[in-house]
């Protein structure tokens, strides 16, 4: 439509100023034009949304510009599609060829894990400082990155997820259109294949450290449709744990892009899993305002999507997730194809529930640590999830249903309907008791009425029945077969023995209590009795389960000191002496672990910092 204003100008200019050649919009119905100007005769009796543009102006038209876009595409595309017909302007090397990577960023088909090494037996006061104000990156330090990456290897001969050789691996599946780097563009298809392989493989043997909660089978179907944002969230995450840092920034900030904008019923699954990656990205890198951010998105999605009542009796309506424009018509998630489906979104709601549960631990103090799945009494009745390879077997049986999960397990309340456990289901339980006590530790306050105190030492000694129960039915940990079960379980056992020390903290002058945080602060360190380096890459949260434990030795230690100091009698103030050997001890078998993995987490640099800070301070 023709505003007053355009009326008056067109008043004012209605003499053609020049004639020539006719307008774009013209030209294109294929009508007479007279060539006025600034607007044609046709278009002023038939006004276009577009402006009436001629190809003589001082300037390229829109309509010019367009054509010469495609005109250059066309030719860039026939020039990738015929490579022998044409010779590029500027001859470029191939980055990707086996002479180009520096030693660590050499290329290996498997990751062995670096079980080779083992803890230093440096002692705690000859550990090197981390993260002074002059420093910058882990190299600073003399740290070398944990590349999974071989220095032997060059070439990737053996595609992840078995199958076939170069160009016709399952994962070419995955649109390298989409995730090429700028420096990757002049290199061949295959070359660049394998980089996405080995960045995947170097990927898959950690992902559920990560929070990775989909089928890897599924996944990995050329009929399964992706989203960009999953895929460049794990290349991101392959590129980290490679020491790559260059792709990593990359696929960072290709993920932030794409997944703001993807957000479909087709896509939401793989939009939450994206969320939770960059989420425990951020954590495991020390962007804790980013690592919320991302942790808030995916726990309104999950919630939004009605995930948290999956097999529910009780709200069996799904909500509405979307409204269209046209018909006003309600958009629900369809029904999961099979069980598989059916466990993914399962287990996607207590991948988002373990999340929001570890970084409210973590990232808050005890007295605010609360969480958005306890507010006015919300219902969770998904029934706790199983491990992937139980959905395809079929054990998601049509019995089973979940009804108030956590408000049951916390109640001791059995289950109404069959379930399952497995070792996901104990994480997740171990998460919620850690949350549980952290929480109650900012919830003590000494003095309170009676009333309140009964109820509170009621839940006090619910929280650590269940600790000790859950305890005793996790396996052992040298018996377990497979790397990525024996980090759960690792974690398992250290969210539980991290409960035990936030619960009875609170009566550390206490015997019973002082003597149950230092029976888990111990036990954490011992690591089930294996080496967790040689597990490879871990959990972020267990920097601040081992900075947990730390704490409890530094606290033992100033008692212990400050006794031998009141003590006039030699052998009392010799037994001080060697407690105080057992307790620097057991703290150096922490610093230990935290320093080696600092080396290739700023994290756990930052928490090493923290506590040889408090070290300093006894």
């Amino acid at each position: 439509m023709i505003t007053d204003v355009n009326l008056s100008s067109r008043t004012m200019m209605s003499r053609p100023l020049k004639r020539g050649r006719a307008c774009m919009n013209c030209r294109f119905l294929k009508i007479k034009c007279d060539g006025m100007k600034p607007v044609c005769g046709p278009c002023r009796k038939h006004p276009k949304d577009d402006d009436c543009e001629y190809s003589d102006g001082p300037a390229r038209s829109r309509t010019k510009a367009l054509e010469d876009t495609v005109q250059r595409l066309e030719a860039r595309l026939h020039e990738l599609e015929h490579p022998e017909d044409s010779t590029p302007s500027v001859t470029l090397y191939d980055p990707y060829a086996p002479t180009q990577f520096p030693p660590q960023l050499s290329i290996s088909p498997t990751y062995a894990g670096p079980s080779s090494r083992s803890l230093p037996s440096t002692p705690y006061h000859q550990l090197p400082r981390v993260l002074s104000p002059t420093d910058s990156s882990p190299e600073s330090q003399g740290f070398t990155p944990l590349s999974p990456f071989s220095p032997s290897s060059t070439t990737a001969t053996t595609p992840p997820f078995g199958g076939h050789g170069h160009g016709t691996s399952p994962l070419g599946i995955f649109d390298t259109r989409v995730i090429a780097t700028p420096e990757s563009t002049s290199s061949s298809l295959e070359s660049d294949q394998n980089i996405y392989e080995a960045l995947l493989q170097v990927f898959r043997p950690h992902a559920c450290q990560f929070g990775f909660f989909l089928s890897w089978g599924r996944l990995t179907q050329p009929t399964v449709p992706k989203s960009s944002a999953l895929l460049n969230a794990i290349y991101m995450w392959g590129a980290h744990l490679s020491s790559d840092r260059q792709r990593e920034l990359y696929f960072k900030q290709k993920a932030l892009q794409s997944v703001a904008a993807e957000l479909t019923p087709e896509s939401f699954l793989h939009i939450i899993q994206a969320e939770v990656l960059l989420s425990y990205y951020f954590f495991r890198t020390g962007h804790f305002l980013e690592a919320r951010a991302h942790t808030a998105t995916a726990v309104a999605l999950a919630l939004g999507g009605g995930l948290h009542l999956i097999r529910s009796l009780n709200h069996p309506d799904a909500p509405v997730i979307e409204i269209t424009e046209d018909n006003d018509q309600e958009i629900q998630l369809r029904a999961s194809a099979d069980s598989v489906e059916e466990g993914e979104r399962i287990n996607s709601f207590w991948a988002v529930f373990m999340l929001q549960k570890n970084l409210a631990v973590a990232l808050e103090p005890p007295a605010r640590v609360c969480g958005v799945f306890e507010a006015g009494g919300m219902p969770i009745d998904t029934p706790w999830p199983l491990e992937m390879e139980d959905y395809k077997q079929g054990l998601l049986t049509s019995d089973i249903h979940g009804d108030s999960t956590v408000r049951n397990f916390l109640q001791h309340t059995g289950a109404v309907y069959p379930e399952r456990s497995s070792i996901t289901a104990m994480n997740v339980k171990a998460s919620i008791l850690l949350h549980r006590a952290v929480y109650m530790h900012g919830q003590y306050r000494p003095g309170c009425p009676e009333r309140e105190t009964q109820s509170w030492w009621t839940a006090f000694g619910a929280v650590d029945q269940l600790i000790n129960t859950l305890r005793a039915e996790l396996p052992d940990l040298t018996q377990v077969q497979g790397r990525s079960s024996a980090r759960t379980i690792l974690l398992t056992h250290s969210l539980l023995d991290a409960a035990t020390i936030k619960l009875h903290s609170i009566f550390y002058t206490d015997p019973t209590s002082r003597q149950n945080c230092l029976a888990a602060a111990r036990d954490m360190f011992r690591f089930g009795g294996t080496n967790p380096q040689g597990l490879g890459y871990l959990n972020p949260m267990m920097g601040t389960l081992w900075m947990t434990a730390c704490n409890v030795f530094i606290d033992e230690l100033r008692r212990i000191r400050a006794e031998s100091a009141q003590s006039m009698w030699p052998l009392q103030v010799a037994s001080e002496q060697e407690r105080e050997k057992e307790m620097l001890a057991s703290l150096n078998d922490g610093l230990d672990a935290l320093s080696v993995f600092a080396r290739e987490s700023l994290l756990m640099r930052h928490q090493l910092t923290k506590v040889q800070e408090s070290i300093e301070a006894t």
